[in-house]
């Protein structure tokens, strides 16, 4: 049954560096770092407003084009970690629990694909879509936030998986827009080392719209 959820909204900046070789060999690294808050509702401890979340997130890839007469198909793979944390240490809910900050940390696999349509006048479409193989994942929990008699948690995660899907349009060779879908579901974590607490399973889905340009 529910548990709890957390909705809210992200803004943030993003590097993202592609290149092709002249033998058609791709690269990619890209960066991003957000801030936002976020709203908190649960089954049993109530409901909290304004939590602060920040997050960082980094990947390579690298892969080969392939030139057809009206798109260019390129497959890639990588490496990518992910970090968020989740700030509501000595905040109070509705019903007067206080809550304590939680980091989530992911290591990953990116796979997938971009599509580049060719250009008219400098315009041209990009879409990409990337499955991402969870590695290795870990979360903690500071209790001690609420408590110095608490102890802090720290959970081994390892079943997952994300999804990424965006589609671009750029204007021209310098600017344009982005609509994009990030997706991750994390099963429950393995017990702490005292044996006795666990994460339970969550999906995150961040839905975005992002104006850029290049330099």
């Amino acid at each position: 049954g529910f548990f709890m959820s957390q909705a809210g909204w992200m803004a943030g900046v993003t590097l993202n560096t592609e290149s092709y070789d002249s033998s058609d060999l791709y690269f990619s690294f890209q960066g991003k770092l957000g801030y936002g808050q976020v709203n908190y509702t649960s089954a049993g401890t109530g409901t909290m407003t304004g939590i602060p979340d920040y997050q960082l997130e980094t990947s390579a890839a690298f892969g080969l084009g392939f030139e057809g007469t009206s798109i260019r198909t390129t497959p890639y793979i990588g490496g990518g970690f992910r970090y968020l944390l989740n700030a509501s240490g000595l905040q109070q809910s509705s019903t007067g629990h206080y809550g304590y900050d939680r980091e989530s940390r992911y290591v990953y696999i990116p796979i997938g694909i971009n599509i580049e349509t060719k250009p008219v006048n400098e315009s041209y479409f990009a879409f990409r879509a990337e499955y991402d193989y969870f590695i290795y994942g870990q979360q903690t929990s500071y209790l001690s936030d609420i408590s110095p008699n608490y102890p802090d948690f720290t959970n081994d995660q390892e079943d997952g998986s994300g999804l990424k899907l965006s589609g671009k349009y750029h204007f021209d060779k310098s600017a344009g827009l982005e609509i994009y879908m990030d997706y991750w579901d994390i099963a429950d974590s393995k017990l702490d080392i005292s044996g006795n607490f666990m994460e339970p399973r969550n999906t995150t889905t961040e839905l975005g719209l992002k104006f850029f340009w290049s330099y």
